[in-house]
């Protein structure tokens, strides 16, 4: 049985998306090939996510310490997603495996080093990878990792949609949903507050005293799904969350607050969405224009936004990981 050991960092500080890509792609390894053995090498501040799932792992927050893991486990495959590596990182992964580097902003990594080379991102080709013969890479939205629910190709009644929705990912340290409440409370559209799963009980106190009759609190879904296929405008960071926002039909605004949300954003503005700063310089006070010019069509945005990924993008790796795997 061939074997692929999955490391991934996520939690309160770092946040979730890295962990959320790679469950996708190892859910759809085993929707194409259910003998793939695979195990989750994760940091505590994940253990309560992947219990939700059937996957197998192992916890270690030193990276120093992944080499014997790897070693005991003699894998085919590791698979790694996070920034908190380096070089010498890699190098050492690949004398006791395959790799394959899952990366964003070609901003940290030799890019020459992994066997498999991937970023799903819309400005990937514009970043001047270091790639070589012998890799297998993967760049562009074509190749997208989006959540299983997102693969189907159903029909949905997007001509339904109306109100806001905000959201902020898994957690909010800075305070941005309720500064976004705040903001746009009075309008009289239907707004739609996702509470992150690590949202604190006192900041979540701080939105709930701000609720009124239009506002509704969503608290820690498991998908956004559904709340984006009823939005007409999602107010989100611009990480993985504005790829399912664009997959739903939804017109996103955005803002940054890392670096590596830069580029999509930047990428995103050029297309015509509406882009309202990185923190701590998010622009809270044009929202209300913003939104208002869009639900009278006051601003224009390039309708191909809405086609530039492909639902399917997780699927397509897969199938190419387990070719190369053999």
């Amino acid at each position: 049985m061939k074997s692929i050991l999955i490391r991934t960092l996520g939690g309160q500080d770092i946040g979730y998306g890295h962990y959320y890509r790679c469950i996708s792609l190892a859910k759809a390894i085993l929707y194409l090939n259910k003998n793939i053995d695979i195990i989750f090498l994760i940091n505590n501040g994940l253990i309560n996510q992947i219990k939700k799932t059937d996957f197998k792992y192992i916890v270690e927050d030193n990276l120093e310490k992944d080499y014997q893991i790897i070693k005991k486990f003699k894998v085919d495959l590791v698979i790694f997603d996070s920034y908190l590596g380096n070089n010498e990182y890699l190098k050492r992964i690949k004398k006791q495996s395959r790799l394959m580097l899952i990366d964003d902003n070609n901003d940290i990594y030799d890019s020459s080093l992994p066997d498999i080379l991937y970023n799903g991102n819309i400005h990937a080709k514009k970043l001047n990878y270091n790639i070589v013969k012998s890799q297998l890479v993967f760049l562009g939205a074509e190749y997208l990792i989006m959540r299983e629910e997102y693969w189907n190709n159903m029909l949905h009644n997007y001509a339904d949609k109306n109100g806001i929705l905000i959201t902020t990912g898994g957690t909010d340290k800075y305070g941005i949903a309720l500064k976004i409440l705040y903001e746009i409370k009075d309008l009289k559209d239907n707004i739609r507050v996702i509470i992150g799963p690590s949202y604190k009980d006192t900041y979540i106190k701080e939105i709930e005293n701000v609720k009124n009759e239009n506002i509704e609190l969503i608290y820690k879904p498991d998908s956004l799904k559904e709340y984006l296929s009823h939005s007409k405008i999602a107010i989100t960071a611009g990480g993985t969350t504005v790829y399912e926002v664009l997959a739903s039909k939804s017109i996103p605004v955005i803002f940054s607050i890392a670096d590596n949300q830069d580029l999509i954003c930047k990428e995103l503005k050029s297309m015509g969405v509406q882009y309202l700063g990185k923190y701590p310089e998010i622009e809270y006070f044009r929202l209300k224009d913003i939104i208002r010019k869009l639900k009278y069509k006051e601003l224009d945005i390039d309708k191909n936004i809405f086609e530039i990924i492909n639902k399917k993008g997780a699927i397509l790796v897969a199938k190419k990981i387990i070719d190369y795997i053999g």
